[in-house]
């Protein structure tokens, strides 16, 4: 058994990684209600259009491989493909898709749920809901004699495209048992995590088609490792095969897109060096013989999306090559009020006591010990049923030179503040403080138009 496995997976209600980044039962719950209401309108709706007419379920949600939203703004998906079916011999794809644009319209003048619909995307409509959610909607032409589908695209017409053979693909592709299957989709769920947390906003995200090809033809080299090492192969197979070829091709003949690396050049290089140090971090963290310091390893690459074990407070490490160890920080709690005032209580390492409205305030009181050279930043973990329904579950920021950081408090449960130190990029120690938020909230001084939940720590800084 890998020395961190537990860590990413466990049969028990313990924090993993593979919970932290698998949406929720009411997650999925909210998902199928919506989407089946609309799957159920555009039928309906667009039965007369003189087509026949069919929707199919594809991507991630499909393959069991969907991913909470990990990142500000980030929301989770489902792919509802709709088809029209025979009809005229050459449909136009702008007139297919203008069909099914309407409806979509139509629809989200009437559903409550819906925030927006955005404007049309080059392969797909995206309805936008409440709760960081949306459903896209991708427009397909099939012929029932030949069994031909394309999909319609916005400025190249016609594009050949089956889903249903990808998800056969895929299917087959789960070689093994129900348990080796289960560790593949696990793996691409922290493919797909790394992905988000290092690519969002930059505008070369990896497709999660494109990271679930390449981690299922890794997985052909497993042979029952724990999800750790597990990574640490597929991570390493992935590397040295972009590194000889940038291609990846479409497992499904006949498609259009032969070739599912769409990254351009740069956006590749981006991508490729991410990868390089993801490779270089796993490799550290599975030769590590304990757990705390493999654990604070694989945050190189998954932040505070991984959980640290209890053995983590005040770890430090070793600095390579040196045999020394940095000191860990001491950290003091001031807890305020809601405006950020009054001092109401003073805690060292731990906070046994916190209420949702409240401020903690962390300061660093032996900042001597932090060497010139290191970069120390502060890593919300969020833990709990509230934080994993709204997918807060943290987030990190770099301290400014002040060792002194300031956030608000809003869910109930036990939740923590790591102030970590790096220095030359590496993780070289870990103050863990747990944070009790065990009380109702105060009533506001004033009243305030802010929504009923907020971050556990926000991201502001006063």
């Amino acid at each position: 058994m890998g020395v961190a496995a537990s860590l990413f997976f466990s049969n028990d209600d313990a924090e993993s990684l593979n919970r932290r980044v698998r949406p929720t039962d009411g997650q999925l719950g909210f998902l199928r209600e919506n989407k089946d209401a609309l799957e159920q309108w555009l039928l309906d709706n667009l039965a007369d259009s003189g087509y026949g007419v069919s929707t199919f379920l594809q991507g991630s949600y499909r393959f069991h491989t969907l991913i909470k939203p990990v990142m500000p703004g980030a929301e989770y998906d489902v792919d509802v493909g709709f088809y029209f079916i025979d009809g005229r011999a050459e449909p136009d794809s702008a007139d297919l898709r203008g069909l099914l644009r309407s409806s979509l319209e139509e629809f989200a003048g009437i559903c409550d749920k819906v925030k927006q619909l955005d404007a049309p995307k080059e392969r797909c409509s995206r309805v936008r809901y409440e709760r960081k959610f949306h459903i896209d909607v991708p427009v397909y032409h099939k012929a029932s004699d030949s069994g031909a589908v394309r999909l319609a695209t916005l400025s190249n017409g016609w594009e050949r495209s089956n889903p249903a053979a990808m998800l056969d693909w895929f299917q087959e592709a789960l070689d093994g048992d129900d348990r080796q299957k289960a560790r593949i989709r696990r793996l691409v769920r922290y493919m797909k995590a790394w992905a988000a947390l290092k690519f969002t906003g930059s505008g070369g995200i990896p497709s999660s088609l494109l990271l679930t090809v390449l981690v299922v033809d890794a997985a052909q080299r497993l042979d029952g490792e724990d999800d750790d090492d597990a990574l640490r192969i597929v991570v390493d197979s992935i590397y040295e095969r972009l590194l000889a070829d940038s291609e990846v091709r479409n497992p499904v003949g006949g498609d259009s897109d032969t070739n599912l690396n769409r990254l351009d050049e740069d956006d590749f290089d981006a991508f490729m060096e991410e990868l390089a140090r993801f490779k270089d971090s796993s490799s550290r963290a599975t030769d590590c013989e304990d757990e705390a310091e493999a654990a604070v390893i694989w945050c190189e690459a998954f932040e505070h999306l991984f959980p640290l074990p209890e053995g983590v407070d005040g770890l430090a490490l070793e600095v390579a090559n040196t045999g020394l160890a940095i000191q860990s920080p001491v950290i003091n709690i001031a807890v305020l009020d809601g405006d950020g005032h009054s001092v109401l209580r003073n805690y060292i390492g731990r906070v046994p006591i916190a209420r949702i409205g409240e401020k903690l305030r962390f300061m660093i009181t032996n900042p001597e010990v932090i060497p010139s050279n290191a970069r120390v930043t502060w890593v919300v973990r969020n833990t709990g049923a509230g934080a994993h329904e709204e997918s807060d579950l943290g987030h990190s920021g770099v301290d400014d030179g002040s060792r002194v950081w300031t956030r608000g408090v809003a869910y109930t449960g036990r939740h923590f503040m790591d102030c970590e130190v790096r220095v030359h990029g590496q993780l070289r120690s870990v103050t863990r403080v747990a944070v009790d938020v065990n009380r109702a909230a105060i009533p506001p001084r004033h009243p305030v138009s802010r929504p009923p939940y907020v971050k556990l720590f926000g991201r502001r800084r006063r």
